[in-house]
């Protein structure tokens, strides 16, 4: 199961003690050592992709594509859901086909670990949860609610 917590404040203190006390009690897992190695590692909270412990650059919408397929592995992504979910479209017009170009680009970039992209004949594309990719989140990072004055 997975969740997400805000904590709406000002204080950065206050939250800091929160995630110290949701850890405490096993709601938010403590910090993990690595020791298993993947091929890619995405770095969501610096917008990183590492290949073999390389960054490798990519546009905007291929690293929102890539992340998209590995935050929600095992599961066939249709090209209109990649469409609505990474480029913001929800309508019928626009071109699927815009997908198949972005995936492709992606898997030049990942070189000789392309095929941890599969493509789901006459659906879509697939991400197996295999362990040659992995998305880390840094566990030190508190995100405090955005207050805008309305």
């Amino acid at each position: 199961m997975r969740f997400s917590i805000t904590i709406d404040t000002e204080d950065e203190a206050v939250a800091v003690r929160l995630l110290g006390a949701l850890k405490d009690v096993g709601l938010v897992p403590a910090a993990e050592t690595a020791v298993d190695h993947a091929d890619v590692r995405i770095l969501p909270d610096t917008r990183q992709v590492l290949l073999h412990d390389s960054v490798i650059e990519l546009t905007r919408l291929e690293f929102e594509l890539l992340l998209h397929l590995c935050e929600h592995p095992d599961r066939v992504h249709r090209r209109r859901e990649l469409l609505a979910a990474v480029w913001g479209v929800h309508d019928d017009y626009s071109g699927a086909r815009t997908v198949d170009v972005h995936v492709r680009r992606v898997r030049q970039k990942l070189g000789d670990v392309a095929d941890v992209i599969q493509t789901v004949r006459g659906v879509g594309y697939l991400v197996a949860s295999s362990g040659r990719v992995r998305v880390e989140r840094s566990p030190n990072v508190v995100r405090l609610a955005d207050r805008r004055a309305g």
